[in-house]
């Protein structure tokens, strides 16, 4: 009977210990019990942002090239009217000139007929002028008859318009007739952005570029329509333009007119950017790449660009559920810009939470598990 009781209490206390040897390990082996194994630690969390995804409306991109121009609108090639030797250049390249400066200085032999024409017609519209004269007061004595009357005054109008023709013809090349010098003065501020002329040069009447000015506050972006392209690119379209001197920087404009001829030499056509260059940042001949933003009526899931990660030809997204359930969802792209990738809408839900920094360390942190 004393050996059966003592059974009874070794199994009793046997079954006690294991019992409490039961309670200090959880029996469900999903269920994290160390922090050190969760996949985020608390210097982690420090690292990462989170963000929701979006439903909205696609806007997808194509990819162009282009270049910075002049603004046509606002760019002035000066050609000269007359022949002669320049004088005095008062500009370098890269100058800024106000309105009405002095530029350049040309001497010129045209002027001399100009001043003897002039000359001539003054002398005769003063004579002509005395003769009117005269023709009144014989009208008035009934000598002169009212069309010998009309003749004269017709003629000190006639002559009067020529003195006025000959010296606009002057004021207009900027000429100084007593000196036989055309002055050249800036039309407008702006630039020099070319330059040919310089003290002693030969000009040729007709000559076009000896400078050019320009404001730059505003340039065109001129992109390249390549002719498989060409539904894709309309006037309107919002256009997103990057250059490699500004990598940080983005440029927004708009689509003016996509013009209907070729170039010969690209085999492109050109669609016409003007954008506001307050700063002068974007320079003429600068290269530049040019997002065009394609507009749909399609709604879809949108994720940022950087918090995507594409491995083994897949695009992946981090989905965060706590600091120990973190899930790297393979995704499918059905559009994409430089902003936002756009899935499906089943693919995620907005309320999912998405890793956007430093997702890609604890992307490499998953697969080593």
């Amino acid at each position: 009977m004393r050996q059966m009781q003592a059974w009874v209490v070794c199994a009793t206390v046997l079954t006690f210990y294991g019992f409490l040897s039961a309670c200090g390990h959880s029996s469900n082996p999903n269920v994290l019990s160390d922090t050190k194994s969760c996949i985020i630690t608390p210097e982690l969390k420090k690292l990462i942002i989170l963000t929701n995804p979006e439903l909205t409306t696609v806007h997808n991109e194509i990819e162009l090239t282009g270049s910075v121009s002049y603004n046509q609108d606002h760019l002035y090639r000066y050609q000269s009217l007359v022949s002669g030797i320049v004088r005095a250049v008062h500009f370098n390249i890269g100058d800024y000139v106000n309105q009405g400066d002095v530029l350049a200085e040309i001497q010129t032999t045209e002027l001399s007929s100009q001043k003897a024409d002039l000359r001539k017609a003054e002398l005769e519209l003063s004579l002509a002028q005395r003769q009117l004269v005269a023709t009144k007061s014989l009208h008035i004595d009934g000598v002169a008859s009212d069309k010998d009357l009309l003749e004269a005054n017709s003629r000190v109008e006639s002559l009067f318009a020529e003195v006025n023709r000959i010296k606009e013809s002057v004021k207009i090349q900027g000429g100084n007739i007593d000196k036989n010098i055309v002055v050249i003065r800036a039309p407008f501020s702006g630039y020099v952005v070319e330059k040919k002329i310089t003290d002693g040069y030969q000009v040729n009447s007709g000559e076009d570029n000896l400078f050019v000015l320009s404001d730059l506050k505003k340039v065109w972006v001129l992109l390249n329509v390549y002719p498989e392209q060409l539904n894709m690119v309309k006037a309107g379209q919002q256009v997103t333009i990057q250059s490699t001197a500004y990598k940080d920087r983005t440029f927004i404009g708009n689509i003016q007119k996509v013009l209907n001829v070729f170039d010969p030499e690209e085999r492109v056509l050109k669609a016409i950017v003007e954008i506001d260059n307050q700063d002068l940042s974007l320079k003429p001949a600068m290269m530049v790449s040019v997002a065009v933003e394609q507009k749909s009526t399609q709604t879809a899931i949108a994720i940022p660009t950087g918090a995507t990660i594409f491995d083994n030809n897949v695009y992946h997204v981090l989905v965060y559920k706590d600091k120990c359930d973190v899930e790297a969802m393979t995704i499918e792209p059905i559009a994409k810009n430089k902003r936002y990738v756009y899935v499906l809408p089943e693919t995620l839900r907005t309320s999912d939470s998405i890793i956007t920094q430093n997702q890609l360390l604890i992307y490499n942190k998953l697969k080593e598990r």
